[in-house]
């Protein structure tokens, strides 16, 4: 039996094994890298048994719980293949452990000595890592149950149940343990109409109503998880086929197309699949979750909703959990995590039972009678359907002997409807995905501030050391200064960046590639429509499914275009950044006196770390802003349009097609309509359309690629000027002869204060 130890760190993103002690070959493939353990643990058996040569293996793992859950999955289906995998856990340290000692050592620095690290920008970054939101995105086909579910993690029906309703807007429900809900009110432009202080029902059901609402976003307690765990946000996505708005289709694209960001709670009624919706909705979801591994898989939760609505002896559970299984297995989608549910239940529980006990009030009796059924029939005991880890599985069956020995009914019935299942699985979600990251992020937000401030108080303290070689540390200094006020390096330095790159072949190439997939999906579509002897009526139908489909052929076009501008931003960004440091790096070759190195990129880490932000740094530019224009003698307000806004309004407008082509057909010649050459007409409109508009986002691709190296300049031209306070204070070090002992002293003390955190903040990413 080979022995293998792994050491598994989902902070640090690290891991480390040895076969019978000794670390695999340096072409191994045991060798992950800084791949996440749900990426590689299936691969496991397969490499093990290829590099060893052996069936029989005993593992030891040390790492998280819920990592190791994974490993006891793996080893588990290894058997199968006929592999026997022991295992052994040493644990590791666990998340809330970490989260507790961050905000500790965080207090302890913002009542520190270093004023650096009490400025706003750090405060920023540390609260932008702290407070990240995390999604999760409810989807739902027309009567799945979305608005009952998304009622019943609420705790309180505030989504409107009403089909038309429901779709009309995306709502985002961010969760901060308020006692109330309030909300602000976008439109189509991204702009505010109303705050609501107060959220009811009644008032979203009269938001939901307002053609001029796109957007809402609310605030609230979404009591499953607390807002110290993390910023948890509840989407209602409007299906891409009851969207007013065709942004909204967009949205629902983006989000099913990310293969390991949100969590996406996918609704399927019980009683009714294979909708004509689900179809593309499903290929979206079976390409996302064939890349990234099992994180991929895990981030799915397919809700089986309605499932109380089957007979007893008249129906069967099982048989209709296989059909979904099937189904989806059909549409392309392997090992799916299906949760049965009746949400009704849930929120029946939740709501009407826990305001009443009147018999007499049908809607309480009818509750009730749900209860029962689910507390009496063990065929209706969900959780023992639901795939849950062992420490999930083993938490809810504690929760249900407390509720057995106290008589809580509805507690009990709770459970057994589906709904606790399915808050756990998220909150899994979020405990090993969202939370070890957003761990690793506040890490290295205060790793590079407290580097900076130490080479910083480092160097101080070597020039206050070495007076004697004051006047050469002052010469340099003053060499320093006076290139960073210079307005030719100044200007070499832009030249340098707005020339780093021509984005405009790299767009060209891959709008070639967006182009050809347009083609190929309208060419497939028109395959399809070869009915060459359709009715009026016939035609009229087909055009619709036509109209349907070149909405959500649009909506993944746009994707593609945001996809290709965002990369070609980022690029440039990323670029005009190492530029930057590169300038500031060769500063430091004129810095060296002696023994004493001063090195500017090492005292402005701290500060160049934030602009790594480059998703907070290009927030601003999706946004409508106004500035500034001369014209002639007097100026006067133009709209400054974020790429965001301009892509909604190029791909939110209608096709330029219309039911004339029918009508126009000639029905005096034909008694029927040629499906192929109906199709055909109607397509070689649309894919004119796109074309033009793929054409036009090229265009501002390459726009927005040169705006946001000029938007970097001005953050470069802010860093030059906190260099130079720097570099002022070390000058004045240098010029001080009277408090020299004093201030050896005090930044000594200083250097070992922040030794000490340095080390307790290392600690934190160690298991």
């Amino acid at each position: 039996m080979r022995e293998i130890f792994i050491e598994y760190n989902p902070y640090r993103l690290e891991t480390s094994i040895t076969i019978d002690g000794a670390a695999p070959k340096q072409n191994s493939r045991l060798n992950f890298g800084e791949r996440r353990l749900q990426e590689w643990i299936e691969e496991l058996p397969e490499i093990l048994f290829e590099e060893c040569c052996s069936r029989d293996f005993r593992i030891t793992f040390h790492g998280t719980i819920l990592d190791y859950e994974d490993v006891e999955a793996m080893a588990k289906e290894a058997k199968k293949s006929g592999l026997n995998i022991e295992l052994k856990h040493i644990p590791a340290k666990e998340v809330g452990d970490k989260e507790s000692a961050i905000d500790e050592i965080f207090d302890e620095i913002q009542a520190g000595p270093f004023e650096e690290l009490k400025q706003p920008n750090l405060i920023r970054a540390f609260n932008l890592a702290k407070g990240k939101e995390f999604e999760v995105n409810v989807v739902a086909t027309m009567s799945a149950g979305k608005s009952t579910l998304i009622n019943a993690l609420l705790g309180q029906k505030l989504m409107p149940a009403k089909q038309e309703a429901c779709t009309a807007t995306i709502t985002k429900i961010k969760d901060n343990d308020s006692d109330h809900f309030m909300a602000k009110v976008y439109d189509a432009n991204d702009n505010l109409i109303k705050v609501q202080p107060e959220l009811s029902l009644e008032t979203m059901n009269d938001l939901n109503s307002n053609p001029q609402v796109s957007r809402i976003e609310v605030e609230g307690n979404i009591p499953f998880v607390t807002a110290d765990d993390v910023a948890l946000v509840l989407v209602d996505t409007p299906g891409p086929n009851n969207s007013r708005d065709p942004e909204h289709r967009a949205a629902t694209v983006r989000m099913l197309k990310e293969s390991s960001k949100a969590v996406v709670l996918y609704i399927l009624n019980a009683t009714q699949l294979a909708v004509n919706d689900d179809y593309s909705l499903l290929n979206y979801v079976a390409e996302s979750m064939r890349v990234g591994g099992k994180q991929s898989r895990d981030r799915f939760i397919f809700v089986v909703n309605k499932l109380d609505e089957f007979k007893k002896k008249e129906d069967n559970i099982e048989a209709a959990l296989k059909k979904v299984r099937d189904y989806l297995h059909d549409n392309g989608i392997e090992n799916p995590n299906i949760y049965p549910a009746s949400a009704l239940t849930a929120l029946n529980i939740r709501t009407i039972l826990a305001e009443s006990d009147d018999d007499d009030d049908d809607d309480v009796y009818e509750a009730k009678g749900k209860v029962k059924k689910f507390n009496k029939n063990e065929e209706m005991y969900f959780e023992k359907m639901a795939p849950l880890t062992p420490s999930i599985r083993g938490e809810i069956e504690s929760q249900l002997i407390k509720m057995r020995n106290s008589g809580d009914i509805k507690g009990e019935a709770l459970i057994h409807c589906g709904i606790v299942p399915i808050e756990m699985a998220i909150r899994t979600y979020v405990q090993k995905y969202a939370k070890t990251a957003k761990i690793k992020n506040i890490v290295d937000t205060f790793s590079k501030c407290l580097e900076s401030a130490k080479s910083f108080e480092s160097t101080k303290q070597e020039i206050a050391e070495n007076q004697e070689k004051k006047q050469e540390i002052l010469a340099k200094i003053e060499i320093i200064n006076k290139k960073l006020a210079s307005g030719e390096e100044a200007k070499k330095f832009k030249v340098k960046i707005i020339k780093n790159e021509d984005y405009k072949s790299i767009i060209r190439k891959k709008v070639k590639k967006i182009k050809l997939l347009l083609q190929e999906k309208i060419t497939a579509k028109i395959g399809l429509s070869e009915n060459d002897k359709m009715s009026k009526r016939e035609a009229e139908e087909a055009y619709k499914g036509f109209e349907e489909y070149a909405a959500k052929l649009q909506a993944e076009i746009k994707v593609e275009m945001e996809s290709l501008i965002k990369s070609c931003v980022y690029d440039a960004a990323k670029k005009s950044l190492k530029e930057y440091k590169e300038k500031i790096s060769e500063l430091a070759q004129e810095l060296n006196v002696g023994e004493i190195r001063i090195d500017p990129l090492k005292m402005m880490e701290g500060d160049i770390n934030r602009l790594n932000n480059i998703e907070a740094e290009l927030s601003e530019s999706e946004k409508t802003e106004k500035e500034w224009e001369v014209v002639g003698n007097h100026k006067k307000y133009k709209e400054v349009i974020g790429f965001r806004r301009w892509m909604n309004d190029t791909f939110g407008t209608n096709f330029d097609v219309d039911y004339d082509i029918i009508d126009d057909y000639g029905w005096v010649e034909h008694t029927y309509i040629n499906g192929a050459e109906l199709s055909e007409r109607f397509f070689s409109r649309v894919e004119e359309n796109l074309r033009a508009n793929v054409d036009q986002a090229a265009i501002k691709a390459e726009e927005q690629a040169e705006n946001i190296k000029e938007q970097f300049m001005k953050e470069f031209e802010e860093l030059d000027k906190i260099l130079e306070k720097k570099l002022r204070e070390l000058k004045a070090c240098a010029e001080d002869n009277e408090n020299v002992e004093q201030r050896l002293y005090a930044s000594k003390a200083k250097l070992n204060w922040l030794e000490d955190i340095q080390n307790r903040i290392r600690s934190i990413l160690d298991i």
